[in-house]
């Protein structure tokens, strides 16, 4: 009878718990477990943040072609000019202050978007007042009090959703130490317009990165859709960026300035990097604009999917673009004409 009492006492041990040697084993199943779901579990994050940067991006084409429609063409990148254009152009003569502004096209489709409330909070039917004044000379921004009443300000620190990659990695304010004693800091987004691909490389002249680049968006200029000879399908109206808060990347999304806040150009490839780490390395215009330290851009499209961006196209549809694509085909999908390789910018290179 011994046997079956050790057998009861055996079976009363097992009943009361697991050893360690067994915890331990649970543990480290569920271990291997978590691990390998763990991937799977951002790789479907992030399919579903991908999704929504791509719905964004069609809305926003949407909204350009529906403005182009009503309008006859598509609204400037940049609504006025600077201090470092030539009097010459149109709307940069010494008495018209109304078109020195740096308001950006996204403002002008924003009645498109369904953010019509947002519009009128700027202001803009007013004929005394215009949003991101700039003076006669391109270091010269009026003052914020000047122009900037409390309503202005709450609606440019207003961030609209579809102005948001969740991807993007960007805070919601500039970090611009230029606003550090402003009453506002003005909201950032992560689509950025095609001004063509006269970059950085074309720093030397203002004039043909500024009021006569490739593209569709740049300083003043409302281009016509008929303009665009290779067809809507071949040519960005836009694309991604990335670190819209950074001065290096400065991604403001009502405001509009040359290699950074609100268009980008195609003469790095996507996803070069900014900042002065990568000045030796890759073309970047440089720039003083106190009290920041000198910014480095390198004006390039962006994003944090893997190995590419998302770019959205002037016939309304959304395509990603990989980081390895050759210059050629690269410069082509951002310029307007079909000879693209004669381009007398090109040829001064």
């Amino acid at each position: 009878m011994s046997w079956i009492a050790s057998g009861v006492k055996l079976l009363r041990r097992k009943d009361a718990g697991f050893t360690l040697v067994e915890l331990l084993v649970v543990i480290a199943i569920i271990g291997v477990l978590v691990a390998l779901l763990l991937p799977a579990v951002q790789a479907a994050r992030e399919a579903a943040r991908r999704t929504q940067c791509v719905n964004n991006q069609k809305q926003i084409a949407l909204a350009l072609l529906n403005y182009e429609g009503a309008n006859g063409n598509l609204p400037a990148g940049r609504h006025g000019c600077d201090g470092a254009i030539q009097p010459s152009v149109r709307g940069c003569e010494p008495d018209s202050s109304i078109l020195r502004s740096s308001m950006s096209a996204f403002v002008k489709i924003l009645p498109y978007l369904e953010q019509q409330a947002i519009h009128d909070m700027l202001d803009l039917s007013g004929q005394n007042r215009i949003i991101w004044p700039i003076g006669a000379s391109s270091e010269e921004a009026d003052s914020f009090t000047s122009w900037a009443t409390l309503q202005i300000q709450q609606a440019l620190n207003t961030r609209p959703d579809m102005f948001v990659c969740p991807s993007a990695g960007s805070e919601p304010v500039s970090d611009s130490l230029v606003y550090e004693n402003a009453e506002f800091r003005p909201a950032t987004g992560d689509y950025v317009l095609n001004m063509g691909h006269r970059g950085p490389s074309w720093g030397r002249d203002f004039f043909g990165v500024k009021t006569d680049n490739s593209g569709l968006f740049f300083y003043i200029r409302e281009i016509e859709l008929r303009e665009i000879e290779d067809g809507t399908s071949q040519t960005f109206f836009g694309g991604e960026t990335l670190d819209s808060h950074s001065i290096d990347s400065s991604n403001i999304w009502s405001s509009a300035v040359r290699h950074l806040d609100g268009m980008r150009t195609t003469d790095n490839p996507v996803n070069t990097p900014a900042g002065p780490d990568f000045v030796d390395f890759v073309k970047m215009h440089r720039k003083r604009v106190p009290p920041d330290r000198p910014y480095f851009a390198a004006c390039a499209f962006g994003s944090r999917h893997s190995r590419g961006a998302n770019f959205f196209f002037a016939d309304g549809h959304v395509e990603f673009i990989s980081e390895d694509i050759s210059p050629i085909p690269y410069n082509a999908f951002a310029t307007r004409a079909s000879q693209e390789l004669n381009d007398e910018y090109a040829q001064e290179q």
